[in-house]
């Protein structure tokens, strides 16, 4: 086996839920994941599909998933796209999609205080409802849809087939700086950037897809950490003076390699992620109360460290201001800084709170 792992192969399917046949796609995405691993030995940890955006808006995004919440989708996860929200119904319409375990994204349209306040409100009731929910919602600064296998900003584009495929790789990337600094963090990024479009090659060909892509970014899971690897080249820990340094490192060598590996492969992030709660590291630094959400979010100036998987104190205010913050960033970077809050009534920074899938997480200032 290689030394690192993909983290998603998604298919960005270019019509809506309700035009497809979901489990038969469903099906043939297991069985390439399975056909990925055999062939190139390297472990696919999900798959996933991605559909062009429900007619109606929101409350057509909430009909698909009351249609699919039903299926049998063997842990395939699913994203219904990008929406707008025009007021209250709509996000009614988001926390039901995300309580039925499928992902969305709030596209947001310029509006300032008033919009945020409503993408505010649609992370407070999911959170209200469950702790889990608002995991499935995330806000998209730029109201732009983005072609990356990440969730939950992941979107198609209608009427193509696409491939994409996101790597996890931190520790192989922190092996490779121990033997070769910077450029030894180059190096193996690009070897594993080529690997990754080879199984959405192997991906494309079965599902009949036009196209085939990478997204760089470097992500963690939990041991897989993302953390260690920046404050190894950092030097220094988060959040003390120097850390955005190691960002700004790490993530320069990962364009170099995304540069390395032709015109049309490499889509979406292509940089650094700091989510909270995948991280173990990470959810360590936070429990020591140092670290603020508005700290991780400015560090989105020198990479997409951002503001994601983040359980903070419930403050509607204070979201709607963090994420017109996220769009300040995102306009003078010309790029998404993606935000995805767990805002909660009744806790206070150094509590833990328990998610599905992630386990403990800690509670962090706003």
């Amino acid at each position: 086996m290689v030394g690192f792992k993909i983290r998603a192969i998604t298919l960005h399917e270019g019509s809506s839920p309700l035009e497809s046949d979901v489990e038969d796609l469903a099906f043939r995405m297991l069985e390439a994941r399975d056909r990925v691993s055999s062939e190139l030995g390297v472990q696919v940890e999900s798959v996933r599909i991605t559909f062009a955006p429900a007619e109606g808006g929101a409350r057509g995004a909430l009909e698909a998933a009351r249609e699919l919440e039903g299926l049998d989708l063997d842990g395939v996860f699913v994203n219904l796209g990008g929406y707008r929200l025009r007021g209250p119904g709509d996000v009614d319409s988001l926390v039901g999609v995300a309580s039925r375990g499928f992902f969305a994204s709030i596209l947001y349209g310029g509006g300032g205080w008033e919009e945020a306040r409503l993408a505010s409100e649609a992370f407070h009731r999911a959170a209200s409802e469950s702790p889990d929910y608002p995991v499935y919602l995330a806000f998209n600064p730029l109201g732009e849809p983005l072609l990356t296998p990440y969730y939950p900003l992941s979107s198609s584009r209608p009427g193509e087939r696409m491939v994409t495929v996101a790597l996890l790789y931190p520790n192989y990337l922190r092996d490779a700086y121990r033997r070769g600094g910077l450029e030894g963090i180059e190096e193996a990024a690009v070897n594993a950037g080529r690997m990754a479009l080879e199984a959405g090659r192997i991906v494309a060909s079965l599902l009949g897809a036009e196209g085939v892509a990478v997204d760089m970014s470097v992500s963690p899971w939990m041991e897989e950490t993302v953390l260690g690897l920046v404050e190894e080249v950092a030097g220094v820990r988060l959040p003390e003076p120097g850390f955005a340094w190691g960002l700004w490192a790490v993530n320069r060598a990962v364009e170099r390699a995304a540069s390395k590996l032709g015109p049309g492969r490499v889509t979406g992030f292509n940089e650094v992620q700091l989510p909270v709660a995948e991280d173990s590291k990470l959810k360590l630094r936070a429990a020591e109360g140092e670290t603020r959400a508005r700290d991780l979010l400015r560090l989105s100036g020198v990479c997409l460290a951002g503001l994601d998987m983040a359980v903070i104190p419930a403050s509607r205010d204070a979201v709607a201001g963090l994420l017109l913050e996220a769009e300040a960033y995102s306009r003078v970077k010309g790029k998404v800084v993606g935000v995805r809050l767990i805002p909660l009534e009744d806790v206070e920074p150094g509590d833990k709170v328990y998610l599905e899938r992630f386990g403990e997480v800690p509670v962090i200032r706003v």
